[in-house]
């Protein structure tokens, strides 16, 4: 595998940087908090502007046609701002919708970032989020979803609804009769949301695929694969303010940077997040790029799968210690919302622990390896058999 970046990918790095050096200060950010928004408007067409929310989307759909690699090197530098921008659900949902057939209308409305659809996922051991069934000249559909990301700024939400004839996806408008949304603050300031819809009525045209399983999956795998690459920026921050910091901080009449104990732990910090950044590129690895037929994307789930445990893994950990080596260098002020650190902290231990955080990763880690041994010994029967 070659890890050298493109110009091309270099320009989109470094674009990104800039706009967060420029337009996403930690006092704008906490700016725009206490505002109380979702998302800013005009951040959002700015990345609409830039292609940002084309760029993963293939050319024959009329998008820039980037891969996974891309998209993570993006959103690595915007995770070093703590961006409030629903970048990354909108982007995985637009996957699935790309990998359920979803018309070009819409994708098109994405990319312009007149539309902001996101996965209501739930809690990603369930294989979906709710049940549907045939009502009438429609669909009624039931269920709940809790701590969906970007869902306090969304304009539709794709349910996943489990039928008789296998997981069918819903595209439902986040204004739909009969569909109740909570706001939730979550950890690092940013809002999510929790849905419920114990009866919503559709009509037929808003199933977009009756059998969604592998289009539900590859949404759930770029919004898992975006997090850990926004996770990494957090990390990356993290080190480097913490390094700025202990430079000019003087303890005992010299800098903190002298002393072995702080650069022992820098040191540390920094074996984390090249691990992190070992594991985030195999886990790309697996991602498949413009191809959305069934055979193909069954053929990388597991594999992916794999992956995405083993990341959530490695991620849970090196996040929560890397966060709290720079709190616990900076002293007492590292704990305050007053600056960045402490809220990187806050940002790293809720990518943490969403989505069940990494005990609910490492049983399907041990559930995957189960599958294959089973697998494996099915094969080595068939194999004597033949014999």
């Amino acid at each position: 595998m070659d890890f050298t970046l493109s110009e091309e990918q270099t320009l989109l790095a470094d674009s990104a940087r800039r706009y967060v050096e420029q337009t996403y200060a930690y006092e704008a950010r906490r700016a725009a908090v206490a505002t109380g928004e979702a998302f800013g408007a005009a951040r959002w067409a700015q990345m609409a502007d830039l292609g940002w929310l084309a760029l993963a989307v293939p050319e024959a759909r009329g998008g820039l046609g980037a891969g996974a690699v891309d998209f993570a090197l993006l959103v690595e530098q915007l995770g070093a701002a703590m961006v409030l921008e629903p970048l990354v659900p909108v982007v995985a949902a637009a996957r699935a919708l790309l990998a359920a057939g979803a018309d070009d209308a819409l994708i098109a409305a994405v990319m312009e970032g007149h539309a902001r659809p996101v996965i209501a996922h739930g809690d990603l051991s369930a294989p979906y989020a709710a049940t549907a069934e045939r009502h009438g000249a429609g669909w009624r559909v039931s269920g709940a979803a809790s701590l969906v990301l970007g869902g306090a700024a969304a304009t539709h939400y794709v349910i996943g609804a489990g039928t008789t004839a296998g997981l069918g996806l819903f595209l439902v408008p986040a204004d739909w009769p009969g569909l109740g949304r909570r706001d939730v603050r979550l950890t690092d300031d940013s809002l999510g949301a929790d849905l419920t819809f114990p009866a919503l009525e559709l009509p037929f045209e808003a199933l977009i695929t009756a059998d969604g399983g592998a289009a539900w999956r590859e949404g759930l795998a770029w919004l898992q694969m975006g997090l850990h690459a926004e996770a990494l920026g957090a990390m990356d921050k993290a080190l480097w303010t913490t390094r700025d910091y202990v430079r000019t901080r003087r303890q005992f009449g010299t800098e903190l940077a002298t002393f072995q104990a702080v650069q022992h732990s820098m040191a540390d910090m920094v074996l984390e997040i090249e691990l992190a950044r070992s594991i985030l590129l195999r886990l790309l690895s697996t991602f498949d790029g413009d191809s959305f037929d069934e055979a193909s994307l069954d053929q990388t789930h597991a594999e992916r799968d794999r992956m995405l445990a083993a990341a959530k893994v490695h991620f849970a950990k090196a996040g929560f210690y890397v966060g709290a080596q720079a709190v616990q260098l900076h002293g007492g002020m590292g704990l305050t919302d007053d600056y960045v650190i402490g809220m990187i902290f806050k940002r790293l231990v809720l990518l943490r622990n969403l989505h069940g955080g990494p005990g609910a990763a490492l049983e399907r880690l041990a559930l995957e390896q189960r599958r294959g041994e089973h697998l494996a010994a099915g094969q080595r029967q068939m194999a004597q058999e033949a014999l």
